[in-house]
């Protein structure tokens, strides 16, 4: 029963990674890198570290830190205790940055964001002041202290069917759920850390955050203030809930005072408030929802005022593509009769692309090659296709942008570089060359690369963080047409090859992106959002004359010409991104195409809380100068712990109520990590374990212990039982999802009998009675399709897991009588035997939602040993129609068949602090027996049939928590032990951070 024991305490700890929180290391796999130097440096109210290469961005991130420090403390009058430490990476081509204010930290990633639903700004003027704003806020929230930062509740009950030899049977009920301490829905988050402080403009209101709620409105996609409360949606959904919090943060600050903002989060410090509408009247007088009907009436009248003439004169062209959330770059082939572009096909996520051909005027259409990412090109004579990935991990686990090369005939791709950290590719007019993207140290430069020899060439030389985007070679050879960036919006700009010079065809202002050439080459097309939302525009580069071509309501991007005048380009509508086609575009005249966007910039009045002494005119937009910094004098990074954090933790297990405790801590690079817990009742029954993690090399090493100590009572006897299981061991990843661990383990579980004698004189006796030795292997493969319901549902991949034990075990037979000192002494039988173990899951997707689940699980021991080490095959984990322990043997074969589909795709209801997501039912059949005898006798194979209700809920707005209630009829009857088995309806019931299969 202890390793039921870990696996439970172990799955309550990891609901504990939500938004803010960092126990993630402790479970999931994580590639360490030993070959990273790192170092540090020190400012008045920060540490930064950084590894080699990342100096430049080090240096940034430390000013503007100091910049904003106190502009955001007093908009949130939190001044925090310490330091804060920002991290900084640049190991894997990866843009991101995470508030872990549990743990004092914040990690940045170097690398610029590009995102098809932001806009341009200066991404570490912006993510740092996002971050840092998190980290404060979010603190001047808290209930308690930063190192309490929640607790569970949580229920274990038990089958009454058992082994003699152990105390309760296998669960069948598990519950852990926690009780958050900071409480703050996700809208109000992310809209607060997007709005940031007025006047700063690291983020504002672009045309991309315009057209992502414009089409929300329009469509009636909208998000409910339910469903902005928490993510676990598709990339629009979860972007929406991003775009939503920072219109409606504004529209509060707005209309109610920036001070609003303030209020509303020292409202939720109230040991007793977890509804942030509760909050909100606090600080406004009006609840959340009539604030919410107020924002969407407002939104209503502006769109439809400001849209009328747009809508009036619509230029849309024909959807070519209309499926998936995700198609972009669409490129004519040069014979003008196929389009390649990248898409998420039907997936629900917009980072994961693949690169598609189809025939521009059918439906057929063709996968090239998955995990393609970013522009491509075509070579001229149509074979091949240049494209970029990074699906691949190098030796270090980075995932870096390489080039492929696709050949059509052979259906091939074949990789060209490694480590290149190069993008967007295009193919000289030869293709002995290609012109591409090259990232380092938070900056991107142009670059060519010789295709035979692999040589690679800088063409341009920035180096404070600028961005250049989609490069594409001019017809004649002698230009590459680029998108250019120093940090705010974008301009379209041409490199010269012969002179080395750079000129520009479109400057910023609007933003102007996605260029390509006119198949003549005299002419350009390209985005741009000069009348407020971005559409196709067309410019003579010898006149200069701009048209526009596309007049829609969302957006219109990377567009593509071919000789015949045909355009191709991704359009955006409310669910995503389509490749729309127009035969003959014309130019669409300026007055039809006259919007206003949505206002979002606060007047200088709302700035109250002191806010207004505030001198932020130097670091505002655009006045900053963040280039050709000095840079900090350093030392070699040396570990630094975050301080132990607690959850208190109350258990109702076996009966009896236990208090305790989960702690942890690591180091702020993740070098080593530390999770440890207990729990106690009244009769001293306690439950303890740590857990040590050391990252520094490039396997993990480990270090688990787990004890248990039960009480019992007989009449006059009373017994002790002390269980203990050490391991230690090393994990690494392998490939992508392909994980393989390696353990020593020791067990020794010791009984104690504490009675009294005939004459009424009290004794003790202690022994042993079991002892294990152990080297265990373990093989994971986790190969899910990613999806929104890939947890309750998933519809694509397998996992498979394989473990080896080659075991020595010594269990008691008897006792005999120590001839030295005339005590009792345990006589032992030993066992060395090897248990493999095989569990595999499929998942295969049906039609629409639907889905069908097949799991085999097999088991084998090699000789006979005591039942006390038999393979079990009931209970929640197996035949669900038995308990646990009526099936057991030493070979074991299981299968389960199960059909899942969503009852209610969105319920969008909210009860006190849950909110309800979805709603899956199932049917399953489990088929299996375990078994002595050699031979396999399917007559004794046990049948169960069943149904399975699955709720997909959020806690406190952040916290996943999932239900599941599974009822099981074991069709046929059997014995074991003399005990009757089957015909009878058994239950399971859970509440926790994910389902067990």
């Amino acid at each position: 029963m202890i390793f039921l024991f870990i696996n439970i305490n172990l799955l309550s700890a990891q609901t504990l990674n939500d938004n803010h929180s960092h126990l993630t290391s402790y479970f999931y796999e994580v590639h360490n890198h030993p070959e990273l130097q790192w170092y540090t440096f020190e400012t008045e109210h920060f540490f930064i570290h950084y590894h080699e290469g990342a100096q430049r961005t080090a240096n940034v991130i430390a000013k503007i830190a100091e910049d904003v420090h106190g502009p955001i403390t007093a908009l949130y009058g939190f001044e925090p205790q310490e330091k804060t430490n920002f991290i900084v990476r640049d190991h894997d081509d990866y843009s991101n940055g995470a508030a872990y204010y549990y743990d004092n930290k914040v990690e940045i990633w170097a690398s610029s964001m590009s995102f098809e639903l932001r806009g341009t700004h200066s991404w570490l003027r912006n993510v740092i002041t996002h971050e840092y704003t998190h980290m404060i806020q979010l603190q001047a929230a808290r209930k308690f202290s930063r190192q309490v930062p929640a607790m569970y509740l949580q229920w274990i009950d038990y089958e009454k069917e058992k082994r003699p030899d152990v105390l309760y049977g296998y669960p069948n009920t598990i519950v852990s759920y926690p009780v958050a301490f900071t409480v703050i829905p996700s809208w109000f988050a992310e809209g607060v850390a997007q709005y940031q402080l007025p006047g700063l403009r690291y983020d504002h209101w672009d045309s991309h955050r315009d057209m992502l709620l414009r089409t929300a409105i329009v469509e009636d996609k909208l998000l409910t203030l339910g469903q902005m409360s928490s993510f676990g949606k598709n990339s629009i959904g979860n972007e929406r809930a991003y775009n939503q919090g920072f219109a409606f943060s504004t529209y509060l600050a707005e209309n109610y005072g920036i001070e609003t903002l303030e209020k509303a989060t020292k409202a939720m410090t109230k040991k007793t408030r977890f509804s942030f509408l509760s909050a909100l009247k606090v600080a406004t007088g009006k609840d959340g929802y009539t604030l919410y009907k107020e924002w969407k009436l407002y939104l209503n009248e502006h769109y439809k005022r400001s849209l009328a003439t747009v809508q009036s004169n619509k230029v849309e062209g024909i959807q070519l593509e209309p499926n998936g959330i995700g198609n972009f770059y669409p490129q004519w082939s040069p014979d003008g009769n196929k389009v390649a572009y990248v898409s998420t096909g039907g997936g629900d996520y917009l980072s994961l692309t693949s690169l598609v051909l189809r025939d521009a005027f059918s439906k057929e259409k063709t996968v090239l090659a998955g995990g393609a990412n970013q522009a491509f090109d075509w070579s001229r004579d149509g074979k091949k296709i240049i494209y970029s990935s990074r699906k691949e991990k190098n030796k270090y686990g980075s995932r870096l942008f390489d080039l492929y090369l696709y050949d059509i005939e052979k259906k091939k791709s074949t990789r060209l570089t490694h480590n290149l950290r190069g993008h967007s590719p295009a193919f000289s007019n030869d293709a002995s060359k290609a012109v591409f993207v090259i990232n380092g140290d938070g900056t991107q430069n142009l670059a060519l690369i010789d295709l035979q020899t692999k040589k690679v060439e800088k063409l341009t030389n920035f180096n404070n963080g600028e961005q250049v985007y989609s490069p594409r070679w001019s017809p004649n050879g002698s230009e590459i047409l680029f998108a250019f960036t120093p940090g705010e919006g974008r301009s379209v700009r041409i490199y010269n090859l012969a002179e080395k010079t750079i000129s520009v065809v479109a400057d910023a202002g609007p933003d102007n992106r996605d260029a390509v050439w006119a198949p003549d080459g005299k002419s350009v097309y390209f985005a741009s959002d000069r009348s407020g939302i971005f559409n196709i525009y067309k410019k003579e580069l010898g006149s200069g004359a701009t048209t526009q071509l596309t007049n829609v309501v969302g957006g219109a991007f990377t567009p593509d010409v071919n000789s015949k005048g045909q355009l191709v380009y991704s359009l955006f509508v409310a669910e995503g991104f389509k490749i729309a086609f127009l035969e003959n575009p014309v130019a669409v005249q300026p007055e039809q195409t006259t919007y206003t966007k949505f206002p979002v910039t606060p007047p200088a009045k709302v700035l109250t809380n002191g806010l207004a002494s505030l001198n932020l005119r130097d670091i505002a937009t655009p006045n900053f100068n963040d280039r050709n910094l000095v840079p900090a004098a350093t030392q070699p990074y040396k570990n630094r712990y975050s301080a132990f954090s607690m959850i208190p933790r109350v258990v109702r297990d076996y009966g009896t109520t236990k208090v305790g405790s989960y702690f942890f801590s690591s180091d702020l690079l993740d070098n080593y990590n530390v999770l440890g817990g207990f729990g106690v009742n009244s009769k001293f029954d306690l439950d303890l374990f740590g857990l040590v993690n050391y990252n520094k090399l490039g396997p993990t090493l480990f270090l688990e212990a787990y004890n248990q100590r039960r009480h019992t009572e007989d009449g006059k006897d009373k017994f002790t039982y002390n269980l203990t299981e050490v391991y230690f061991g090393m994990r690494r990843g392998l490939f992508p999802g392909h994980n393989l661990e390696f353990a020593l383990n020791y067990g020794q579980y010791n009984a104690k009998i504490n009675s009294v004698t005939q004459k009424n004189e009290p004794f003790s006796f202690g022994y042993t009675y079991h002892i294990s030795r152990g080297l265990q292997t373990r093989y994971e493969y986790f190969g899910i399709a990613p999806a929104i319901d890939e947890s309750a549902n998933p519809r694509g991949g397998r996992a498979v897991t394989f473990t080896h034990h080659a075991m020595h075990t010594s269990f008691i037979d008897s006792f005999k009588v120590n001839s030295t000192f005339g005590t009792a002494q345990e006589v032992f039988t030993d066992y060395r035997y090897n248990e493999f173990q095989l569990d595999w899951k499929e998942y295969l997707r049906l039609w629409k939602k639907h889905s069908l689940y097949l799991r085999f699980k097999g088991g084998y021991i090699d000789r006979k040993v005591d039942s006390f080490y038999h393979l079990y095959g009931g209970g929640l984990d197996g035949n669900r129609g038995y308990p646990f322990y009526s099936i057991e043997g030493l070979k074991q074969v299981m299968g389960t068949v199960a059909y899942r589909f969503p009852l209610i795709w969105k319920i969008d209801k909210s009860l006190a602090q849950v909110y309800f997501d979805k709603f899956y039912v199932g049917v399953f059949a489990d088929y299996g027996n375990a078994f002595i005898a050699d031979a396999i006798k399917l007559d004794d194979f046990k049948r169960s049939v069943g149904t399975q209700f699955r709720l997909e809920m959020f806690s406190f707005y952040g916290y996943p928590t999932k239900l599941f209630f599974d009822a099981a009829y074991g069709l046929d009857a059997f014995q074991n032990r003399g005990i009757d088995y089957g015909k009878e309806w058994r239950y399971y019931f859970g509440i926790t951070f994910d389902y067990f299969d």
